[in-house]
């Protein structure tokens, strides 16, 4: 079967590029991710060099994935130099992608470029493989965005505006020409200001010009009746009455000069002729002069390319589109050419998708096991049972944790002491079988609980995942890393404090609570203690997903201890106003007074989900992204900032490729304070049911619910609570009542939370 001739087309910016770079950015293909990380970091570079004034006005970005899908949250507002530098990038990334193993062949490929396009053209055609396109592609890129920088600043010199409204319109009129030249006779315009044809097609033409001027000429006699609609092109383009050769020489200045001819023929969009240029950097000054000072010529592209095909010596002829749907321009025109012996495509596609984007460049990862001991629940299912009867478990301190008597004083006058007696306990924190884990009667009682919970935990949850070590490849014991929260050292400070023994040290350092689960299965991989205070079990899981994602384990032991014994933090959190008084977390009511403390343990079993697949894992859940930040520029160094979490969920939205619109159920930290729970629900209907366009829609209501109500703030481990409870909600295909609203909604809230479709389930 003889290779089909190819015309590859790079589009222009009007072409919305961003659900298929999202695409791309999840690749795991080699070369590809080196052009992506480096084309991020030579971005970067360039912003940096920047005027402040200049810089403040780009949006922040901190990886290749905020880069690409910036424009899909910028409501509205256009930043051409950003437009141009994504479009440029997803033209080259979709090619290296599409081509990384068969470079196309002079003889059966010719390019072109249609305004931003012609620089991705210009860069594929002086290349003999993706390895020698990357250097190139990198610098073509960042031209794109000086090229935009360039255009943006002219056009907010003619006329200042917000780059909301289009400066081009797309008239389906021959005598459109003439008729933009009678009313700039008309009306007096300075000829910067004036309107022009940028564009000509056989059946319509581009008119570019400042918005308020294109406004003005849709109302004239001589626009009115016609279909005239707006394109998205935000700057002034192919005007050589606002460019100039020397602009095209500043931008082109610190390209390095490059020896290599054209390779691959390009056409140019201006005379439909192919361009010759002795190499990379004198083809992509003829790509500028495409872009800013020339009008494209649909008329004489189709009739010279057209004819061109008469001396193709293949059978069959396709066209393979980036960023654009001109390929059925092209088709149209050949097929109504008399092309002797060549066969076009019966179907053509609409659409610039590839069918060759590799699967996640990081791979999802699969929870396979899940156990844990919470507040009146003794195992999962009593957690569920507690959750879906809605119960709130508060009440006052057990003697088995310390005396209320001494330790607790309502009127806040005794020395060393908490106003509140209230917490939501473990049960029976102290049960543990010594013998069947191998302990002896005088070590256990120097084992921290939460050590020794951990370890059970553990057990049950490798049990319920079928975990059997060195039975499959991704459970090697040096291929198993174990990672626990914890943010106190209660046992050891109060308890075994009183009489320190043999094993005072590893029954009592944090340390040792992961390390005794690697010590006790014979796990030889990592092991960490995580200390990040309530964040502390989702950052070790956090960690443990990064040691996944990078291949240095196969299989994780994460999660979360929280068991209190010290009165003396207790009485701390109170003296500082992070307690309530009154009982337990009232997440998202009036009158939320603090959070109530609360204990738990809980582990999980993660997996590459490949790896699960692969070997039959009972899949309970699956992990798209995690991420953690920090809230810098909070009032305080203990509350959270609305900034800082919307990121954090724009990041973990945009790597993940998950639309926030398609999330129905979000478990929030609700720690039951007003400043937290006001600035944790801003920042979460911001990202999932913002009350700009487009919105969420009748049929997409997003449930918000927090087990702190229920269960307390588990602090470490409270983190692995709210994940053991989702994935309790996603087995029993229920959400289960939010028990926290005690009086009503906070009257800090939006108060368009019903009209944004937020509800408290």
């Amino acid at each position: 079967m003889t290779t089909p001739f190819k015309l590859l087309i790079f589009g222009d910016q009007t072409y919305h590029v961003h659900p298929h770079l999202r695409e791309l950015v999840q690749s795991n293909e080699p070369i590809l991710v080196e052009f992506l990380d480096r084309t991020y970091a030579a971005l970067r570079t360039e912003l940096f060099r920047l005027p402040p004034e200049l810089r403040e006005a780009l949006p922040r970005f901190t990886s290749i994935t905020d880069l690409a899908l910036w424009g899909e949250q910028s409501e509205g507002v256009h930043l051409v130099a950003l437009d141009m530098a994504v479009t440029c990038l997803y033209h080259l990334a979709a090619f290296i992608s599409r081509f990384s193993h068969s470079y196309p062949l002079p003889e059966e490929c010719h390019i072109l470029g249609l305004c931003t396009g012609t620089l991705a053209a210009s860069a594929v055609s002086c290349c003999t493989n993706v390895l020698e396109l990357v250097p190139i592609a990198i610098e073509t890129v960042v031209v794109a965005f000086r090229t935009g920088l360039l255009v943006s600043d002219v056009g907010s010199r003619i006329e200042a505006h917000d780059n909301s409204e289009p400066w081009s319109l797309l008239v389906p009129s021959s005598d459109a020409a003439q008729a933009v030249q009678d009313f700039c006779q008309g009306s007096a315009l300075p000829l910067t200001s004036q309107p022009y044809i940028s564009a000509y097609s056989p059946s319509c033409v581009t008119v570019t010009g400042p918005p308020s001027i294109l406004s003005q000429l849709k109302d004239t006699k001589l626009f009115q009746g016609l279909n005239i609609r707006s394109i998205p092109v935000y700057a002034p383009y192919h005007a050589r009455h606002l460019f100039s050769p020397d602009d095209i020489e500043e931008i082109l200045r610190p390209v390095p000069a490059a020896a290599g001819a054209p390779r691959l023929p390009v056409i140019s969009s201006i005379t439909g002729d192919y361009i010759t240029a002795p190499d990379i950097k004198s083809l992509l000054k003829v790509s500028l002069e495409q872009i800013l000072l020339d009008k494209i010529d649909w008329n004489q592209i189709l009739e010279k390319f057209t004819g061109s095909l008469t001396n193709v010596t293949q059978s069959t002829f396709t066209v393979v589109p980036f960023g654009t749907l001109a390929d059925q321009t092209i088709y149209s025109a050949a097929r109504q050419e008399s092309l002797k012996g060549m066969q076009l495509p019966h179907h053509v596609r609409q659409s610039s998708v590839l069918e060759t984007v590799n699967s996640g460049r990081k791979s999802k990862i699969a929870i396979v096991g899940m156990s844990g001991r919470f507040p009146n629940a003794r195992d999962r299912e009593a957690f569920w049972d507690l959750l879906y009867e809605g119960l709130d478990v508060h009440k006052e301190v057990p003697p088995l944790h310390w005396d209320a008597r001494t330790h607790v004083d309502v009127s806040g006058k005794l020395k060393n002491t908490s106003a509140t007696p209230f917490g939501c306990w473990l049960d029976d924190p102290a049960a543990f079988d010594a013998r069947f884990f191998n302990m002896s009667p005088r070590e256990a009682p120097q084992v921290d609980p939460a050590q020794r919970i951990a370890l059970m935990t553990a057990y049950e949850a490798i049990e319920q995942a079928g975990l059997v070590p060195d039975a499959t490849p991704s459970t090697r014991r040096d291929r198993v890393g174990v990672f626990y929260g914890v943010t106190s050292n209660d046992w050891m400070e109060t308890n075994s404090a009183q009489n320190i023994d043999t094993y005072f040290i590893p029954g009592g350092n944090r340390a040792f609570i992961p390390g005794r689960i690697n010590y006790f299965f014979k796990f030889s991989g990592p092991s960490y203690a995580v200390d990040t205070a309530c964040s502390s079990s989702l950052a070790a899981i956090h960690v443990a997903c990064n040691s996944l994602w990078r291949g240095d384990i196969d299989t994780a032991i994460a999660g979360g201890t929280n068991i209190l014994t010290n009165p003396d933090f207790t009485a701390g959190l109170d003296r500082g106003h992070f307690l309530s008084r009154t009982g337990n977390c009232k997440t998202f009511d009036d009158e939320a007074d603090g959070y109530c403390r609360g204990e738990g343990v809980g582990t999980v079993i993660l997996k590459r989900l490949e790896d699960a697949l692969a070997e039959n894992d009972p899949i309970q859940g699956v992990i798209l992204g995690a991420y953690t930040n920090h809230s810098a520029e909070a009032d305080s160094i203990t509350r959270p900032h609305v900034g800082a979490q919307r990121a954090i969920f724009r990041k973990i939205l945009n790597e993940s490729g998950v639309d926030p619109y398609t999330v129905s159920y979000v478990e929030c930290h609700g720690t039951g304070t007003q400043a937290g729970d006001a600035t944790e629900i801003q920042s979460v209907l911001d990202t999932f049911a913002p009350s700009t366009y487009p919105g969420r829609g009748d049929n997409q209501p997003l449930y918000l619910g927090s087990a702190k109500a229920n269960i307390g703030h588990g602090e470490a481990a409270s983190g692995v609570s709210s994940l053991a409870k989702v994935l309790l909600m996603l087995e029993k295909g229920f959400i289960p009542p939010h028990c926290g609203i005690k009086t009503k909604i906070n009257h800090k809230f939006p108060a368009n939370l019903e009209q944004r479709n937020g509800l408290f389930e």
